[in-house]
């Protein structure tokens, strides 16, 4: 019965070592998808698009011509990825599209 205390104490410290390396994936996944042109939500709840990027800070225009240069931490969420990917989704799907078939043309009148 001694036993039962340490169990669950195990359990517990076992969860939160799983929910950190869900926790660490999740920001390193989001880390990767800031780019140049992407749209970005801060922690503090600021919107704005990146416009460049160096090793621990990100600057972004929010509202007209302002600036902000924030660290990379302070980025929340990627509310949409940066046009390179969303012209290269594009162009994909173009190219699976079928193509249309020519229009069958008509015999020139007789004079």
């Amino acid at each position: 019965m001694d036993f039962i205390p340490l169990l669950i104490a195990g359990a517990m410290i076992v969860f939160m070592v799983m929910s950190s390396r869900k926790r660490k994936a999740q920001a390193a996944e989001m880390a990767s998808k800031v780019a140049v042109g992407a749209k970005v939500m801060l922690t503090s709840g600021i919107y704005g698009e990146v416009t460049s990027l160096s090793d621990d800070r990100v600057v972004i225009k929010s509202a007209g011509s302002t600036s902000l240069e924030v660290a990379r931490g302070a980025v929340a969420r990627v509310i949409e990825n940066a046009p390179e990917k969303k012209a290269a989704e594009t162009k994909a799907a173009v190219k699976k599209a079928p193509a249309k078939k020519p229009a069958a043309k008509k015999p020139a009148a007789k004079k």
